[in-house]
């Protein structure tokens, strides 16, 4: 376990809240290092109190999960009430809920523990994440490495009649020979009319010649994830694709050559939307400019254009603009960035436009 987590979302919680309750799951994983296979139909919780010592209530099957997390466990067997065991171990006062715990899991704690406050985690946490250790960096890094790797070779496998669906299982396929433990999300192919669509659910279509093919996929590797974007064009280039292509680019750059510390996540949105909607195509960005990776995929900071929260070193995010032209084609340009003082891409595969 990383006792220096802990300690930090202690210190966090100080002023703040009594308790932090929290849920298996990412918040669970950063500050234990485990990622329990738990059955979320049952209760599974780290306790962060913030004058005392940190405890996990576990059912009594999932000992193997957490035998290596040296805080003191709570074990339960089924028939008993783990949400009165946990009423039974706390004082009053006001207590954080990891965000994604289940409605009903919350609705128990909330019912046992008469008389105390409730918020959620995430406003706390969620700044905790937002800066990487270097070890964090060096894994997302490794991450990245695995999709760069998987990029150069899916661009081999592109030609008429190939589907979406069959692309995208082949892109998989190499991100795992390539050393990544799973996928970050599911896997993103989008041809032709299709990559119009910003969030398009990889279908049966065949790719055919005159096709823009927007990639969208990442790594996972040792509980941090790697997400990039890449748009191709199959067949000889429209005059209208690559004016939107270089558009789309000039933005990213743009966005990318504006970071550094202290600037506010909205300033960085401004920047990429500010040349897409100088060359007419403001309508067409429809998502926000980035977000964060770490653990999850999209975490802080959020580069939108209401995200007050200033950059800082050791951050990593995306930074994505992206053109769309119902019916007719889409280009999003994807890399992760890391500041360091200065913004510097992680990912290494090309940005420049590829025609096969």
């Amino acid at each position: 376990m990383s006792e220096l987590k802990i300690k930090k979302l202690q210190n966090a919680l100080k002023g703040v809240a009594d308790y932090a309750i929290v849920n298996a799951g990412p918040n669970f994983f950063y500050l234990t290092g485990v990622w329990p296979l738990a059955s979320m139909e049952r209760p599974f919780f780290l306790i962060v109190p913030a004058d005392d010592e940190p405890f996990i209530l576990a059912p009594e099957l999932y000992v193997p999960d957490i035998k290596n997390i040296k805080v003191e466990k709570i074990l339960y067997k089924d028939g008993e009430d783990p949400f009165l065991i946990l009423a039974k171990r706390l004082k009053k006062g006001t207590v954080l809920l990891d965000d994604l715990m289940s409605a009903s899991h919350a609705l128990r704690i909330q019912i046992n523990l008469e008389g105390y406050s409730f918020d959620l985690l995430s406003s706390l946490m969620s700044k905790l994440r937002a800066v990487k250790s270097e070890e964090e960096v060096e894994l997302i890094k490794k991450a990245t490495s695995i999709v760069d790797k998987a990029f150069k070779k899916i661009i081999q496998e592109i030609y008429s009649g190939v589907t979406e669906n069959e692309l995208a299982q082949v892109l998989n396929e190499y991100m795992m020979y390539y050393g990544a433990d799973g996928l970050a999300f599911e896997t993103i192919v989008a041809s032709g009319p299709n990559s119009a669509e910003p969030h398009h659910l990889t279908g049966k279509r065949k790719i055919r010649k005159g096709d823009a093919i927007i990639i969208d996929y990442g790594a996972r590797y040792k509980g941090y994830v790697s997400d990039i974007t890449r748009t191709v064009y199959y067949g000889s280039v429209e005059t209208k694709f690559l004016e939107v292509y270089e558009t789309v680019k000039k933005a990213q750059e743009a966005a990318i050559k504006f970071v550094k510390p202290g600037v506010e996540a909205r300033e960085i949105d401004k920047a990429a939307r500010s040349v897409i909607e100088a060359r007419g195509y403001g309508p067409n960005f429809t998502h926000r400019t980035g977000h964060g990776i770490g653990i999850e995929v999209h975490e802080q900071p959020f580069l939108d254009s209401h995200n007050t929260l200033k950059i800082e070193n050791n951050m990593v995010f995306t930074v994505e603009p992206g053109i769309y032209l119902e019916g007719k084609f889409g280009v999003r340009i994807e890399d992760d960035v890391i500041l360091k003082n200065r913004a510097k891409r992680l990912t290494r595969s090309s940005r420049a436009l590829i025609t096969i």
